[in-house]
């Protein structure tokens, strides 16, 4: 008696195991549909950032989201992010002339359930400086995406550098030298340029 329900024990649990297999299968295959609708937004994104029309990927985030910037500020409010990105190129000597962002993705989309999902890829951006001088830096970086009412939208992306070989700033530095006037005004203007790009906005 005891060896019959024992492998009755077994056979249910054998059986669980090959449905929980199947289930997570299922919800790892995601339908070429859903893949495409993120491409879409990310090239969406890709061409609001490059022609700076901040307004154009509203639609794609979600009522409450984070942005990490790759200066490692945080918004949660897009018209934020808009005047903190738009003070890069505007205002009185801005450092900026443009930035051409390619991101890809390292592989499709992973999904924890059917309405969470994260992708995560690199950026390899081209800054051009007022000065003439040209960059090109690769970023890292991660997304989380929440389906909503049957859309997808953007919870979070974060954006990161690496400190120790970072073009951009070695050119800033250089910038500042050309622009100023002196050691002591140099120094001056590598602060307020650093400071630019650094300092904490409100979100």
């Amino acid at each position: 008696m005891k060896a019959n329900t024992a492998r009755l024990t077994l056979s249910r649990i054998f059986r669980f195991g090959a449905l929980a297999v199947i289930v997570i299968g299922a919800q790892a295959q995601a339908p070429q549909q859903v893949h495409d609708e993120l491409r879409a937004m990310l090239k969406t994104v890709t061409e609001a950032m490059n022609s700076r029309n901040i307004d154009a990927m509203a639609p794609l985030f979600h009522s409450r989201f984070s942005i990490t910037t790759v200066d490692q500020q945080v918004f949660t409010n897009l018209d934020a992010f808009k005047t903190y990105f738009n003070s890069l190129f505007t205002g009185d000597k801005p450092p900026l002339k443009s930035i051409t962002f390619n991101p890809t993705a390292d592989a499709l989309t992973e999904f924890v359930d059917e309405n969470i999902g994260f992708v995560h890829g690199a950026s390899t951006d081209t800054y051009v400086f007022t000065d003439g001088d040209t960059r090109v830096m690769t970023s890292r970086w991660t997304a989380t995406l929440y389906k909503d009412n049957g859309k997808w939208k953007i919870l979070n992306v974060h954006i990161g550098a690496n400190l120790f070989d970072n073009p951009v700033i070695t050119a800033l530095k250089s910038w500042i030298y050309k622009v100023g006037v002196g050691a002591g005004v140099a120094g001056g203007l590598l602060g307020f340029v650093l400071g630019r790009l650094t300092r904490r906005r409100p979100a």
